[in-house]
């Protein structure tokens, strides 16, 4: 079978691979449906904590058909459509017995899904293979595993009805952390340098959107639109430096600032002191997801509130990925690609 493997940055590759074949516990998933996101490009690129050593497989957003299941598998059967997380905690560590399992001490990731087929190991197996709600298209399916990671980033603080939710970045995260808190009753506040991002944000459920132009003006508008204060909730889904400081800025004294796009690993940025001191802002960052949210995003995915289809993006081969990835089949990169895994006949 074929499958996309990166023998090291910038070097991803199409590869004839071995057939899985399900061990004890295990479950062989034939890949249905796989989306593309920002992290793929950046792993392309520079690498990512998730990927342990080369060659790795790759692909974290996927979802299918289960194939064949091994020995002492009895919570899924061949043919059952299921979402795959791409992660699974171990249960038992000091931050998982305190709830806090994507911090898990042995964190189980799990990549592939850019491939014909998958093997599912049996930790994943026991604690996070979903089967698909009632309600959620296979292909809108893959978009669970980044929607969970924004349930966790809102999860982790609180939001109150009527609150204004300033949110950096109006990409596939962006959109979704929109839809999330309009469906929680806060009013967000989009902020993007595209304007047709901003269109889309409207149909997500933005309130406001302002055309970002990535300075200290945008935290002025903002205030603007809050009474002079600022946004009682910040998340940064942009992942730069300079974003986390103009998040911090844009922040209501009293305020929580979620720190939610990922920066490369060895990036600073610089906090006024009295922001925190003074006006008690609260920082925070959120990481990945856990077994909880997939399964609450995959009931928000069901409730069908939200134009989810618009997120997946053109639709790619297998043997178009590496360029796609590293931006030689559009100008820009699209924030998603919908990547098609079957062989053509």
């Amino acid at each position: 079978m074929r499958a996309a493997v990166l023998h090291g940055p910038g070097d991803l590759r199409i590869e004839d691979v071995a057939e899985p074949v399900a061990g004890p516990g295990e479950i062989v998933l034939a890949i249905g449906a796989a989306t593309s996101c920002a992290t793929d490009v950046k792993s392309v690129k520079r690498g990512h904590p998730s990927i342990a050593g080369y060659p790795a497989r790759l692909g974290h957003e996927f979802a299918g058909t289960v194939e064949s299941v091994g020995e002492g598998v009895t919570t899924v059967a061949a043919g059952d459509v299921v979402f795959c997380a791409n992660s699974a905690p171990c249960g038992v560590c000091h931050q998982c017995v305190r709830g806090r399992e994507s911090l898990c001490e042995d964190l189980l990731y799990l990549l592939g899904g850019f491939a014909e087929k998958l093997l599912i190991p049996e930790r994943v197996v026991a604690k996070n293979l979903h089967r698909l709600p009632a309600g959620v298209p296979l292909a809108l399916a893959p978009l669970a595993e980044p929607l969970a990671c924004a349930v966790h980033a809102l999860d982790a603080v609180d939001l109150r009805a009527g609150d204004p939710v300033a949110i950096l970045g109006g990409g596939s995260l962006g959109l979704m952390l929109a839809a999330l808190v309009a469906s929680a009753g806060g009013a967000p506040i989009v902020l993007d340098p595209h304007p047709e991002r901003l269109a889309q944000a409207t149909r997500f459920g933005a309130a406001e959107t302002i055309l970002a132009t990535r300075a200290s003006a945008d935290a002025q508008r903002v205030r603007g639109l809050t009474a002079g204060r600022g946004a009682e909730l910040v998340v940064e889904a942009v992942g730069r430096p300079e974003s986390w400081e103009l998040a911090v800025a844009m922040a209501a004294p009293g305020g929580t600032v979620n720190l939610f796009g990922g920066c490369a690993r060895d990036s600073t940025f610089t906090v006024p002191t009295a922001r925190v001191h003074y006006e008690e802002v609260t920082l925070l960052g959120t990481y990945h997801h856990a077994p909880r949210y997939l399964a609450h995003a995959l009931e928000v995915l069901a409730a069908a509130e939200h134009p989810w289809h618009e997120l997946l993006g053109p639709e790619i081969t297998l043997d178009e990925l590496p360029a796609a990835l590293a931006g030689r089949l559009h100008d820009p990169v699209p924030a998603k690609y919908s990547v098609s895994t079957r062989t053509a006949p």
